[in-house]
């Protein structure tokens, strides 16, 4: 594998997926609902699967699911035995409406979930609650005034209006995250999630070059070899600046989406050349690429 290989496949792989990862654009005044389905999509659970759970019991709002832990006086940080089954002492009270009918709603959307639930499902359900409840508490329920109100504290203003948020720079973004860590609030939310979160609102042109450091992004490096150039240093660092290294004509954004859609369990169906040999045999750069199939 050489940095020229490495450059021809990712821009293949790039290509062949962009009329699918055009598609996850999202817009400005969806923030809210993009972060419950997106800001707990980690460690295999299918959050944006969950939503749609959430909605059918209508309760698929921060403000509704901030509601369930007024009650609660305990601990925040998250406890197995405390929470992490269906029949654990917090999932039988929201079962027996303790926590209210949020909370009864709730447990019946748990139950009935049918997606991938992944290694940290009860942490991550448990973390979304804890962060809703606290947004509701601090910030109106509102993902985008958190942001905005960030911003605000890092520009020392009293308010920031949404035009003022969306047409900052993308050099300013990045001082702005240095400096805030905004994510630092958000139980069970790293850099890398909030970038997911924020990084295709179609308004917001300074995320261009946001990404997520995913199971699929991880897998493709390895099965194709390119992890090799990285020195098998795949921090998230590291490979973000690999991957501007190598001038591929996309935004970082892109890239990570196009990678993304290639290589993940979720996109199979369409592509998924990398996760089956017998697949792999019809991928346009097989010729370069290493092939580490398990």
């Amino acid at each position: 594998m050489d940095i020229e290989k490495a450059k021809t496949i990712i821009t293949y792989v790039v290509n062949t997926t962009k009329k699918r990862w055009q598609q996850y654009d999202e817009k400005w005044e969806e923030i809210d609902e993009v972060f419950l389905a997106r800001g707990y999509e980690q460690g295999g659970f299918e959050a944006w699967k969950f939503a749609e759970y959430l909605k059918r019991e209508n309760i698929f709002s921060i403000e509704k699911l901030g509601l369930i832990l007024v009650k609660y006086k305990g601990d925040i940080k998250y406890n197995r035995m405390f929470a992490g089954s269906l029949i654990s002492p917090f999932y039988l009270d929201l079962k027996n409406g303790f926590y209210g009918d949020e909370g009864k709603k709730f447990y019946k959307c748990v139950s009935n979930f049918h997606g991938k639930a992944g290694a940290w499902f009860w942490s991550k359900l448990w973390q979304l609650l804890v962060c809703c409840n606290y947004l509701k508490n601090n910030y109106n329920a509102s993902f985008s005034c958190f942001l905005r109100k960030k911003f605000a504290e890092f520009f020392k203003v009293i308010n920031i209006q949404d035009s003022d948020f969306l047409s900052m720079d993308e050099g300013l973004w990045k001082q702005f995250k240095k400096v805030k860590k905004p994510w630092k609030e958000l139980y069970g939310i790293g850099e890398n999630v909030f970038d997911f979160i924020v990084g295709d609102i179609v308004e917001a042109k300074f995320v261009k070059n946001s990404f997520k450091l995913d199971s699929a992004n991880l897998y493709f490096l390895k099965v194709s070899g390119i992890d090799k150039l990285l020195n098998s240093n795949l921090s998230r660092e590291n490979v973000i600046n690999f991957l501007l290294r190598l001038n591929i004509p996309y935004s970082l954004r892109e890239i990570n989406k196009g990678i993304y859609t290639y290589c993940s369990e979720t996109e199979s169906g369409n592509f998924g050349f990398c996760r089956n040999k017998h697949k792999c045999s019809y991928c346009g750069i097989n010729n370069i690429c290493e092939k580490s199939i398990d």
